[in-house]
């Protein structure tokens, strides 16, 4: 530390202070000194005495007020300026705070303009993608008509002529009075595996028939019945197929041959999800206007996190060439049409259920 004394390093009070003690000071020892060699007479020195005293009060307080003036107009005048700043500071404030809010409010209008403009086109991909799983649905549906159509042509024209020869066998057979348990077996295996091809092929023109009529009488349990038959190759000796379905037949209003696209697209995911042995449990009836089909499976399930994206177009689990993604989201679009609900439940390792309700 300095230990120079410096007049300018002390405080303001404390010099005013000690400059009033050196002068005092000072004063009283050369007043008194002057006063003793000038004046004799004591009752004289006593008066002089006072008014030495009264001349330095008022001395002293003529220095303090012009001092304390000179100082508190500084103060008065810094303050005012810091008045004066501190207005101007707060008018400052006030217009960068409304420079602020209207920036952040412009922030605000481009961030709704952007994530409005981003869910536009969120919206634009996804009927994008559900236009193009349409036309190649479409497409493919057009081709399978085709196909089918001539598929079945050529299946009904032998298949007439095994029924026609089954119905002469049986004829001759009745005719001649000659009955065989065996050969009875045999045409009634033959007379079974007749049906099961009807059945099946028609099943394959309903699946595929391209029609945009909504007003066609469909049966539910038929429906169902065709699509149990055309997805029978992927049934094995370890999957079962339990039907409940309702006492009554159940019918509605809608598109034969898209319901027959819907039912099978279900039926082979449950299929597939079954990997050894497991069981598929079909119900259908009838609540409340509504025609209610249930089909579960005790399959392997589908993740809780995945569960919103099943029905999305070209959303799929499957390994690359096994696989579009079309399917489930084909099904809900029909379901749509047909004002209909498509929901799932499901646990992964456990099972899925699928319902479908469809207006009566």
């Amino acid at each position: 530390m300095d230990q120079n004394f410096n007049m300018s390093t002390l405080r303001f009070e404390y010099r005013i202070t000690l400059a009033y003690l050196i002068i005092g000071v000072l004063w009283i020892i050369f007043s008194d000194r002057a006063i003793n060699v000038v004046i004799a007479d004591r009752e004289l020195l006593t008066t002089a005495q006072t008014y030495k005293g009264w001349f330095y009060v008022l001395v002293t307080a003529v220095l303090f007020y012009l001092f304390l003036k000179k100082h508190l107009g500084h103060l008065r005048r810094t303050e005012s300026e810091l008045e004066e700043h501190r207005d101007k500071l707060q008018e400052l404030v006030m217009e960068k705070t409304k420079d602020l809010d209207k920036a952040v409010k412009d922030l605000y209008g481009k961030n709704e303009v952007i994530n409005r403009q981003n869910e536009e086109l969120r919206q634009a991909l996804r009927d994008l993608q559900e236009t193009q799983a349409q036309l190649i649905q479409s497409d493919k549906m057009a081709s399978l008509g085709v196909l089918t159509a001539g598929v079945a042509h050529e299946i009904n024209n032998p298949l007439n002529y095994i029924a026609g020869g089954l119905s002469g066998l049986r004829s001759v057979m009745h005719e001649g009075n000659s009955k065989n348990e065996r050969t009875d077996l045999f045409m009634d295996s033959i007379s079974q595996g007749i049906e099961r091809i009807s059945s099946i092929v028609s099943g394959l023109n309903n699946f595929s028939r391209n029609s945009d009529n909504y007003d066609e009488v469909c049966n539910i349990n038929e429906i169902m019945e065709h699509c149990l038959a055309i997805a029978g190759s992927q049934l094995t000796n370890s999957i079962s197929v339990v039907r409940n379905y309702s006492d009554k037949p159940l019918t509605i209003r809608g598109n034969a041959g898209q319901l027959h696209q819907v039912f099978i697209n279900v039926l082979l995911n449950a299929f597939q999800s079954i990997e050894n042995k497991g069981t598929i449990t079909i119900n259908t009836s009838a609540e409340h206007n509504t025609a209610l089909v249930k089909i579960s499976d005790t399959g392997c399930g589908i993740d809780e996190d995945i569960m919103s994206k099943i029905t999305d177009p070209f959303f799929t689990t499957k390994a690359p060439g096994e696989g579009t993604g079309l399917g489930l989201s084909i099904t809900y679009n029909i379901v749509k049409k047909h004002k209909g609900i498509l929901s799932f439940d499901s646990e992964p390792n456990t099972g899925t259920i699928v319902t479908i309700e469809l207006p009566v």
